[in-house]
């Protein structure tokens, strides 16, 4: 996870708060500190279509913790691949990764209406292998988004029968790509300058929306089940220059499109 610039630096500080902060009673209101940390397991997808000719697909973990004080909370949630997955394309294999984490502050309108913002920072990590003998073809990509995003929660509580709740969030982040050199470009060939031709680093800037759907059922005690549904699908636009035989080539790719799922069961404990 040090991939990611601020994962360190979110992390510890929010778990500094987290144990450090006492739960408290307010003497003037019944407002009370809670605490709680959940632990969610399942599988998840990523797809970049073009760079990849199929979404990968991993066994993924979610750590979250959080607190909630009167109609606010805070939840920071810490998620990645727990294997590497297998990539094949039509002349490479590999594996890929993915690393996530993102501090979310909400504000709870009433019973049914919550707002959100919050900042993420994730990384997709592919390693590629020539399935011929090649000086190309071979090493690494890294894609990578860091950026705020907003969004609004509804749920619905039946007596006896748990909780249903859906958000939907927008996001704009800044987006960085460490794309691998496939071979070379050759300017006044045959062949038009594609996104696959892109190599080296690149940055821009990638906005889209997130959609999830959640149930919690009390369990025992503070204890909950929990079930969710992520999808996100982001696009991004990719600008610049490289160099190629013949010359220097200028690019630029508008709405190039990630997408990804996450389908996680798990419980969480409230304190």
């Amino acid at each position: 996870m040090s991939a990611c610039r601020f994962r360190y630096d979110i992390l510890l500080a929010f778990i500094f708060l987290l144990l450090c902060w006492p739960s408290f009673s307010v003497a003037a209101s019944t407002a009370t500190l809670h605490k709680f940390a959940g632990y969610e397991m399942g599988y998840g997808t990523y797809r970049f279509e073009e760079k990849l000719d199929h979404k990968i697909v991993f066994p993924v973990a979610n750590i979250t913790a959080g607190l909630a004080y009167k109609r606010f909370s805070y939840v920071l949630n810490l998620s990645g691949s727990l294997t590497e997955a297998d990539v094949s394309e039509e002349e490479q294999i590999g594996s890929g990764s993915r690393q996530d984490i993102d501090l979310t502050v909400g504000y709870q309108f009433n019973k049914k209406v919550s707002l959100f913002i919050g900042y993420k920072d994730g990384v997709s990590r592919i390693n590629f292998k020539s399935r011929v003998t090649s000086i190309y073809g071979t090493g690494n990509e890294r894609y990578e988004q860091d950026g705020f995003f907003s969004g609004v929660n509804f749920n619905w509580a039946y007596k006896n029968a748990g909780k249903l709740s859906v958000s939907v969030a927008y996001a704009k982040f800044n987006a960085r790509n460490q794309f691998l050199q496939d071979e070379p470009f050759v300017i006044g060939g045959a062949d038009e300058f594609e996104f696959d031709d892109v190599t080296g680093n690149s940055s821009g800037t990638t906005s889209g929306f997130s959609y999830t759907l959640a149930y919690t059922l009390p369990i025992k005690g503070n204890l909950l089940f929990k079930t969710r549904l992520r999808l996100n699908r982001y696009e991004q636009d990719i600008s610049g220059e490289q160099a190629a035989t013949g010359g220097t080539v200028s690019y630029k790719f508008n709405d190039i499109a990630e997408s990804s799922t996450m389908l996680l069961v798990g419980v969480t404990a409230v304190f």
